[in-house]
Order: C-alpha cells, then structure tokens, then sequence
C-alpha cells in the first residue's frame, strides 16, 4: 500500500481576522502583540477614543476590532462600562495549556517523520530562527524576544503543514499570553526559553520522535509555571503599550 506523502508546509501568513479589513487586523495585530509583550495587563480597559488617538484610526475602526477580539476571547465587553482585556479562569488557562501541549507534541512527532532531506530542509530554517532569537537575547529587546519565541512554535506548525492546526494553535497562544501577561518576564526565562529551542530542533533533524516530544513537554512545563493568576491593569496604561518605537 502506498504511503500518503506528508502535507507541504502552510505559510505562516500575519494574523487576519474575519469581519476586519487590513487595517483593522493591523490594530487588532497591535493589540494582541502588546498583550503579549506584557505591555498590556489583564483587566486593562480599552477605550475607544484614546486608542483612535494612539493609532490613528477611527473610532468605528475601533470599536469593530474591539468587538471581533470579544468574540476571540482576548477582551470582554461589559455593558455601559467598555472592553477590557480578558482576565482568563483558571480552568480556562489549564484548558489553554492542555490543547497546546497536545497540539505542539503531536506537531514535533510528526516532523520527526519526515524523510532524512526534509528533516534537514527544515532544520536549516528552524535552526536560521534560533539564530535570530539569540540576537534578540544578546541585545537585551524583551518585545522580539517574546515575539520570535511564539513565532518559533507558530514555525513548527507551519511546517507540518495543517492549515487548521496553525489556526488553533495561534488561538491558544494568544488565550495562553492573557495569563502569560500578568508576570513580566525576566531575562533569565526568556533566555531560557531559546535555549531550549535548539534542542529541539537537533532531535527533529535526528528525527528522534521521543526525544522531540519529551523537550517539547518539557519546555511547556517552564511555560506552565509562568501561568499565574492575573493581576488587574493600570487605569491608563494605554499611551505606554502603543509607544511608537523610537
């Protein structure tokens, strides 16, 4: 019986949201990337007229990214009072945490898989991204490194080649940086979190499939410890999350 050739990889295409036009999904993207470089605490809330003024955009562009984000989880819209970003239970970070350590050890595995050359294609690439994660580490920029590190399993993903998967894996990373925001993060984890990335990449080279999966746990479970209870966000953080970069 024929063996199914493996699907080709997905391209790892920006964030779009249905019901956003491009620029929409630019500021939905802005949202979400503060969040997840903890410039933006849980509980914040996000009012329209200061966020049309910090990014330039409408204020019934805003209020449509601030309703399509509700309807992902990422804010909660309270009556009379606004959005807020969203402040997760803990049933549903361990919910969060439980989908992507299956989703990311089912990926690893499968790319152990892969044909010798491919393993190797593939590394290449992975290994060229740690690269850029290491660069980030020894210039100190907290935002790329946080950004690179996610964007390394969104990688990984991609490769394996489910179109389906990526989306859901993206979902649960941005459910995952609600409760991953409410701890800044130190140096030494941020570190840590590459560091433990170029194994992984060698034992899907080797092709070696328990070795893969048992970084793979391993590493989520450093990630797991950073999921904490939320604090409450500042009354006006919203000028110190979209700084423009100088």
């Amino acid at each position: 019986m024929t063996r199914a050739a493996p699907p080709a990889p997905v391209e790892l295409e920006a964030d779009r949201f249905t019901g956003l036009n491009e620029i929409e999904s630019g500021v939905a993207r802005q949202i979400i990337a503060a969040i997840a470089e903890r410039r933006l605490m849980p509980g914040t809330r996000l009012t329209e007229e200061e966020m049309s003024r910090l990014l330039g955009v409408s204020r019934e562009r805003i209020r449509r990214v601030l309703l399509v984000l509700s309807q992902h989880g990422i804010l909660d819209i309270a009556p009379n009072r606004g959005a807020f970003v969203a402040v997760p239970t803990p049933a549903q970070r361990r919910e969060a945490f439980e989908l992507r350590q299956l989703l990311e050890r089912h990926i690893v595995t499968a790319l152990c898989a892969r044909p010798p050359a491919e393993r190797r294609q593939m590394a290449a690439a992975l290994h060229a991204h740690v690269q850029e994660e290491q660069a980030a580490g020894t210039a100190r920029d907290r935002a790329l490194q946080i950004r690179l590190s996610g964007d390394f399993h969104l990688k990984l993903a991609a490769l394996h080649g489910n179109a389906q998967m990526l989306r859901t894996l993206r979902e649960t990373m941005r459910r995952m940086s609600l409760a991953l925001a409410a701890q800044p993060p130190l140096q030494a984890d941020l570190d840590c979190s590459i560091n433990e990335h170029l194994p992984l990449v060698e034992a899907i080279e080797r092709g070696d499939a328990a070795q893969a999966a048992q970084l793979m746990d391993g590493h989520l479970a450093h990630v797991e410890q950073h999921l904490v209870e939320p604090g409450r966000g500042d009354d006006s953080p919203l000028a110190r999350a979209f700084k423009p970069a100088r």
